[in-house]
Parts: C-alpha cells; structure tokens; sequence
C-alpha cells in the first residue's frame, strides 16, 4: 500500500483513500478537505514551504 505525505500538514496518509489534487501533472494527497483547500488556494507557496521545512523529503512513500 501505498503512502504519501500531505504537503501542507507533513501527515503521512495512504494514497488509495486519501483527498487529492493534481497539480502540474502531479497528484498530491491530504489528510482532509481544509488542506487540500489550502493546497488550491496556493500551490506554490505550499510546495516551497514543503521544500524549506523538509529538505530532500519526497512527498509520495512506497511501502
């Protein structure tokens, strides 16, 4: 199965029944509605705040 972490909280969520959104050809996955919502309103602004705190993290798991 297959996990990811959410771009706006850090949660790790499972891809197969998490929220998403696709994004620049990318899916990205939430623990609920309010980040994903979060997630639309500024993708960018989420990605590079991800890319800050969590230096060489990929988003998308693989167990």
């Amino acid at each position: 199965m297959a996990k990811a972490y959410d771009v706006v909280c850090g949660m790790a969520v499972e891809t197969e029944s998490a929220s998403h959104t696709e994004h620049d050809g990318t899916t990205y996955y939430f623990c609920c509605d309010g980040c994903k919502g979060a997630f639309e309103k500024a993708p960018e602004y989420q990605l590079e705040n991800w890319a800050e705190e969590h230096p060489g993290v990929e988003l998308l798991l693989v167990e």
